[in-house]
């Protein structure tokens, strides 16, 4: 996929789009169909959704952006608030001129969407959120493991507990790879600002097209959280993926990518 960088509060921020590139400060053509914009989850990056950005690519326009210590963006730390994220997202958006979108955030990404269509719902079209919940409850365990692998005196743990026990091998190794590009320290307060993160409260302050897609095995954020959602936010729509878990959009590509080509067919 092309990948183009944007200047944000002096930071270069990567992100990948579909169809031809442009000239350094020249945005793409965002025009095709809908505008997608995913929001990638705590300590992860664009490339993770490499697999919608190809399927999404022939018919909308996809683009998916790393946040600053994320991925190939500048910077050494991280953002420290889920509103902080929230208003970067919206800074991306207005640097490319973004027309109303489609935001599809997964886990962390996912509770930066909420934020995001209630603070500003006429700049979003509708809602994608993926193994995400309204309030997140990170065991102390997580958070306590990359808090000493942050200070050097654990190494960073590689376990299966984000996917499924059916998810390929190769899946797991690839989240792995990608795992290992951004800081520690970057992914640590990530969880934090998860951990902080409590929308339960303001669901029904979300007035947009929602679909929720969960995997059945997510560990992360079980089913009950996406339920959860569906009933605080009207009119959404829930579609949970078998044998699937937290990184459901790279373990179930091809169910995940129909979910939500038949959720912006209705939206069209």
């Amino acid at each position: 996929m092309p990948s183009k960088y944007v200047y944000i509060d002096g930071v270069a921020v990567n992100y990948f789009h579909s169809g031809r590139s442009t000239f350094p400060n020249v945005a793409p053509d965002f025009s095709r169909g809908h505008t997608l914009l995913f929001i990638h989850g705590a300590g992860s990056n664009a490339n993770t959704w490499h697999r919608q950005l190809v399927h999404f690519g022939e018919w909308h326009s996809p683009i998916a952006f790393d946040f600053p210590g994320h991925g190939r963006s500048g910077g050494t730390e991280g953002l420290r608030r889920i509103e902080e994220y929230r208003d970067f997202a919206k800074a991306f958006a207005d640097a490319l001129a973004l027309r109303p979108a489609v935001l599809i955030g997964r886990s962390m990404g996912g509770a930066i969407a909420m934020e995001y269509a209630i603070a500003h719902p006429s700049q979003v079209r509708a809602l994608v959120l993926v193994a995400t919940a309204a309030k997140f409850d990170l065991p102390v365990e997580r958070i306590e493991t990359w808090r000493n692998v942050m200070r050097g005196r654990a190494q960073q743990p590689f376990t299966t507990d984000n996917f499924s026990p059916k998810t390929d091998f190769a899946i797991m190794r690839e989240a792995w790879m990608e795992q290992v590009k951004t800081d520690p320290r970057v992914r640590y307060f990530d969880f934090l600002a998860c951990n902080a993160c409590d929308l339960t409260d303001r669901l029904a302050e979300i007035r947009v097209p929602t679909l929720i897609i969960a995997g059945r095995d997510d560990g992360i954020t079980p089913v009950a959280k996406s339920e959860a959602l569906q009933r605080g936010i009207s009119g959404s729509q829930l579609v949970v993926l078998e044998d699937a878990g937290h990184t459901v959009p790279s373990e179930k590509p091809a169910e995940f990518n129909k979910a939500v080509d038949t959720f912006l067919a209705r939206l069209s």
